[in-house]
């Protein structure tokens, strides 16, 4: 079984109705100097880093007020090997964290498990605003 369709099968969730989630909703685009989308040797369309990212180091909003995706919560591809995760915000936004450092033009990849299954609330250690 492939990671995909095991995770399928952790989440609980089809292809088809993951992609319906995946693609229900507006998405709010704008640039980004971490980020840009691009074809997808994993599936699709994905996001790949503009610059070396560090562990720790915040990627974007993957969701704003729990209701517009962003690139990154609209492209970012699954993998068993993620190299970021969602975090969730007191106001439900969605904020994406590097778990390794990322070089530059690698797809930032997240399992999908982390976000589905467990919803993590990030709590910063500084004031980064």
């Amino acid at each position: 079984m492939t990671g995909f369709k095991s995770m399928l099968k952790d989440i609980g969730y089809s292809a088809e109705q993951l992609q319906s989630i995946t693609d229900h909703g507006s998405v709010a685009e704008f640039k980004s100097h971490m980020y840009y989308k691009d074809k997808s040797s994993i599936h699709g369309i994905g996001v790949f880093a503009k610059k070396d990212i560090t562990k720790g180091e915040i990627i974007g909003l993957g969701c704003i007020d729990g209701k517009y995706k962003t690139i990154l919560g609209r492209y970012t591809n699954h993998s068993d090997k993620n190299n970021a995760m969602f975090y969730y915000l007191y106001n439900n936004d969605v904020i994406m964290i590097a778990e390794k450092n990322i070089p530059k033009f690698n797809e930032i990849l997240i399992n999908y498990r982390d976000h589905v299954n467990e919803k993590h609330l990030w709590v910063p250690s500084k004031t980064y605003w």
